[in-house]
C-alpha cells in the first residue's frame, strides 16, 4: 500500500482487534513478495491493484494463479483472502473489494466489536512484523509490540519537543518504521495531524506545506536536496514550517546549512536507529550545532514517563563491543554499537538462528554498525561490522576508503567489499561508478588511494561498473553480499 490514508486506517484497525500487521514495501518484486507472504504466514493480503507502472494483480496472478480461480494456493497454505483497494473502483475475481469489506462491518454489532477489542489487553503482544530490506540476505521479519510502538513514539515526542497540534508532512512510506513511529504515532499524543503524500514529489511537497500549513517534515537527505532545488524559481509560503527530521544517510555541513537557511527552520535534526529498535533511539537534541548534526547522529533521547531507572531514566542505552569477539570495549573506543532497552525487538519471526546472532542472552542487540560514543553522549557512525574484512589480520572498514575514492574527480560512487586471497586471507575489491563521459584505469584508482589510506586498506582490485549494475534492495540500498558474490566470479 502506498501512502493512502487507508494504509493508516488499516494499521489501527488491525491492531484494535488483536491481529498483526505486516506492511509490505510496495516496490518489492514478485519473488520477494512470495517469500514474505510465505515466511510471515500471512492469512489475509490487503493490496492496492495498480501503482505507478506496477500492476499488483498481474504480479499476484503469476505467483498464486490458483487463488484467482477460487482455489487454495499450495505454495501459501496460510493465505485465505485477498482484499483489493482500487482507487479506480475496479474489481477482480475471487477477491474482496475494499469498499465491500467496509460494508461488511455494518453487520457487526457494537457488542461483538466491544467483546473483540476488550480481549486485546496484552501490551507486549506482537502487533507488527516489519521486514528488513535485506542488504545481507533475505528479508527478516522484525517483531514489534504495541508497547514498543507507543513507548518509542512518546520518547521521540519528548526529544523533538513536539508541541500541541503539530502538523507533519509525511512523504516517507508508512510501511517503514520511521514514518509510522516518528510521524503517525508521535502526533497522536498532541492532537496533531499528518499530511500524507502518496508518493514523493518535491513540487507537491512544497505545495502541501503552503496549502496545509505543515510545521514539520520527515525526509532523507536526497529529499531535502530535492526541496532546495525545487525552491528555485518557485513561489511558496513556507512560514508555517519550523522543523525537519532528516535522517537515513550522511550529508555534508553545507546541505544542513542550506536547509536551515532556505527553508527557514528553527529545528533541524537527524537520528539513528533500526527497525529492530522501533525506529531511532538516537536523535539530535534541540541545541545541536550544524557541525554536530553533520558529523554525529545524535544522543539517546529522553524517556520521560516511558523511561526506566535501569536505563538511567531513558528507554535505551548503548555501548560498543569488539565486532569479532563481542567483548565490551572501554568508553570512547570505536567498535560495534550494541543497544538494549524496552523498545528493542524480541527477535525475527520464525528465524531463531538469526535472532540469536544479533540478540544475546543479556538482551544487548548487536546493531551491525561500527561507531564511537563520545564523552558528550553523541554517537558517531563509522561503518558496518558485517562489511568489515581482515587483510593479513588487520580489520578494514570499507566506509573510510569508499569516502576517499568518492573524492576522486572522475568518480561518482564507490563501494568496497572483501574478497578471498590466498596469502592475506582477504583483500579489498572496489566497485567504482564513474561520472558521465569520464574514463579511468584501475591503476589510477589504486594510486589515488595510496598515501590517503593505510597500505593494507588500499584495494587490490578495482572493477568499473554502471550504476544500474549495482545490486540494490527495493529501497535502493546496496547489497554488499551480492557484490562479494560478483567479486568472487
Amino acid at each position: 500500500m502506498a501512502n493512502y490514508p487507508v494504509a493508516v486506517f488499516l494499521q489501527f484497525a488491525v491492531a484494535k482487534i488483536g491481529c498483526v500487521s505486516i506492511p509490505f514495501n510496495y516496490r518489492m518484486l514478485a519473488e520477494e513478495i512470495k517469500y514474505v507472504l510465505s515466511q510471515s504466514d500471512t492469512n489475509c493480503l490487503i493490496t492496492m491493484d495498480v501503482f505507478g507502472n506496477i500492476n499488483y494483480i498481474e504480479v499476484l496472478s503469476k505467483i498464486i494463479p490458483e487463488v484467482f480461480q477460487g482455489r487454495q494456493a499450495k505454495s501459501l497454505p496460510a493465505l485465505r483472502n485477498i482484499v483489493v483497494f482500487s482507487p479506480q473502483g475496479k474489481k477482480y475475481p475471487e477477491t474482496i473489494d475494499y469498499n465491500e469489506l467496509l460494508a461488511m462491518g455494518n453487520a457487526v454489532t457494537d457488542a461483538e466489536l466491544i467483546k473483540v477489542t476488550q480481549a486485546v489487553k496484552d501490551p507486549d503482544a506482537i502487533v507488527n512484523i516489519l521486514y528488513t530490506s535485506g542488504t545481507t540476505g533475505k528479508p527478516k521479519g522484525v517483531m514489534i509490540s504495541h508497547d514498543m510502538l507507543w513507548r518509542k513514539a512518546y520518547c521521540s515526542l519528548l526529544g523533538r519537543a513536539i508541541e500541541e497540534g503539530r502538523r507533519i508532512l509525511l512523504s516517507l512510506p508508512v510501511y517503514h518504521i520511521f514514518a509510522l513511529v516518528e510521524g503517525v504515532l508521535a502526533v497522536t499524543f498532541v492532537g496533531g495531524a499528518i499530511i500524507m503524500q502518496v508518493s514523493w514529489s518535491p513540487k507537491e511537497a512544497l505545495e502541501f506545506i503552503d496549502e496545509y500549513r505543515a510545521n514539520d517534515i520527515l525526509c532523507v537527505p536526497t529529499m531535502g536536496l530535492d526541496l532546495l532545488n525545487q525552491l528555485e524559481g518557485g513561489n511558496y509560503d513556507l512560514t508555517s514550517l519550523r522543523a525537519m527530521y532528516c535522517a537515513g544517510a550522511p550529508a555534508p555541513v553545507t546541505l544542513w546549512e542550506r536547509l536551515i537557511k532556505e527553508l527557514g527552520l528553527e529545528y533541524l535534526n537527524t537520528g539513528y536507529g533500526m527497525t529492530e529498535t522501533t525506529s531511532a533511539p538516537v536523535q539530535s537534541p534541540y541545541d545541536a550545532t550544524v557541525e554536530q548534526i553533520a558529523s554525529r547522529v545524535g544522543v539517546v533521547i529522553p524517556g520521560g514517563a516511558a523511561g526506566l531507572s535501569e536505563f538511567g531514566g531513558k528507554c535505551f542505552e548503548y555501548k560498543t563491543v569488539d565486532p569479532i569477539s563481542g567483548k565490551d570495549l572501554p568508553p570512547g573506543a570505536e567498535g560495534e554499537l550494541a543497544c538494549r532497552g524496552n523498545t528493542v525487538t524480541i527477535g525475527y519471526y520464525n528465524k531463531p538462528e538469526e535472532t540469536a546472532e544479533v540478540l544475546g542472552k543479556d538482551g544487548w542487540l548487536r546493531s551491525g554498525d561500527i561507531g564511537i560514543i563520545h564523552d558528550d553522549g553523541y554517537l558517531e557512525l563509522t561503518g558496518r561490522s558485517k562489511e568489515i574484512y581482515r587483510v593479513g589480520g588487520e580489520n578494514v572498514a570499507p566506509k573510510e576508503i569508499e569516502e576517499e575514492i568518492s573524492k576522486h574527480p572522475k568518480v561518482s560512487q564507490a563501494y568496497i567489499v572483501g574478497v578471498p586471497d590466498e596469502r592475506l586471507g582477504e583483500v579489498g575489491m572496489a566497485f567504482v561508478v564513474l561520472k558521465k563521459n569520464e574514463q579511468c584505469s584501475e591503476k589510477e584508482i589504486i594510486q589515488y588511494c595510496s598515501g590517503r589510506v593505510a597500505r593494507f586498506k588500499v584495494p587490490k582490485y578495482v572493477r568499473f561498473v554502471r550504476s544500474e549494475e549495482l545490486p540494490k534492495t527495493t529501497t535502493g540500498k546496496i547489497q554488499k553480499f551480492k557484490l562479494q558474490e560478483m567479486g568472487k566470479s
